[in-house]
């Protein structure tokens, strides 16, 4: 057993501890994706987010627009995966300019 382990013998599930660090420190949060209307169209921020998270919030964020608005999506990495969902919902993307580091894409209902 992973000696950062210990059995909570309270409720018999397993509680990490560590010395001096925390279990969410690291590369990816487990917050919820930053969004914010702009004129543009709706975007969201998934930088940071674990994965299936970024994929799971931006797919969410499309389901819920009914009208020809457009999403932008700022992501940390090229979302490969989400490319095939988008084209199964009638949605396509394109990578626009972002900040350095950032992978920005522009979501839009397929014509």
């Amino acid at each position: 057993m992973d000696p950062g382990f210990r059995r909570d013998d309270t409720s018999g599930r397993d509680a990490r501890q560590r010395r001096g660090n925390s279990v969410n420190q690291g590369a990816h949060s487990t917050g919820p994706a930053r969004r914010w209307r702009d004129a543009d169209g709706e975007h969201i921020d998934v930088r940071g987010l674990a994965p299936p998270q970024p994929l799971v919030a931006i797919l969410r964020l499309v389901a819920s627009i009914s009208d020809a608005t457009a999403v932008v999506v700022h992501h940390d990495r090229d979302p490969l995966l989400l490319y095939g969902e988008l084209a199964e919902v009638g949605w396509v993307a394109q990578r626009i300019a972002g900040e350095p580091g950032e992978v920005r894409l522009r979501l839009v209902q397929a014509p």
